[in-house]
């Protein structure tokens, strides 16, 4: 998939009420892209009551929104129980 289809599928999965879990390629678009992870942060501010999210899309937008610096390593890949507030 192109970038711009990768980003429409990245949103599909956290508005729809299927919760997918994003896809590696997904998920590295999403690390790499600043302006996309603002939009998913945005979008993540907007919509989290609607019980869209899974907990996997959840942490991600969230650890990437509360790190003060992309310098340090993240792992995004590794399955980890969170608790979705709403």
């Amino acid at each position: 998939m192109n970038p711009k289809q990768l980003e429409s599928s990245i949103f599909e999965a956290v508005s729809d009420t299927s919760q997918r879990v994003w896809t590696t390629e997904e998920k590295k678009l999403i690390v790499n892209d600043s302006e996309l992870q603002s939009h998913l942060e945005e979008w993540l501010n907007n919509s989290l009551s609607d019980t869209c999210w899974h907990q996997a899309n959840y942490k991600i937008v969230r650890d990437l929104s509360t790190s003060s610096n992309f310098s340090q390593p993240m792992n995004f890949f590794e399955d980890e129980e969170i608790h979705i507030p709403f």
